[in-house]
């Protein structure tokens, strides 16, 4: 079994173009990482909100037709946020 010198040079960049791709990646990953790890980050608060997603209240579409079936489905959830959309197909 020979053991060959391996050679590194190869994988490195030729010209300033490469050197400052190289650097860069090399940035953006250190940045990456830093996020990655940091609980108050943009990305692990975007992490957390999609994991979010499927877990709350369910909210249905109800096709009223009375002002009556309106109040009644309204003062139905009194204390909680309520939202009431007006549609016009015009």
């Amino acid at each position: 079994m020979s053991c060959e010198p391996v050679n590194v040079t190869r994988h490195l960049p030729k010209t300033r173009g490469g050197w400052l791709k190289a650097s860069l990646f090399a940035v953006v990953l250190l940045v990456a990482g830093y996020q990655a790890g940091n609980p108050h980050s943009y990305f692990s608060e975007a992490v957390t909100r999609l994991r979010e997603t499927n877990s709350g209240p369910r909210a249905d579409l109800t096709n009223l037709r009375s002002i009556d079936q309106l109040k009644g489905a309204f003062n139905q959830d009194a204390g909680h946020p309520r939202l009431i959309l007006l549609l016009s197909p015009t």
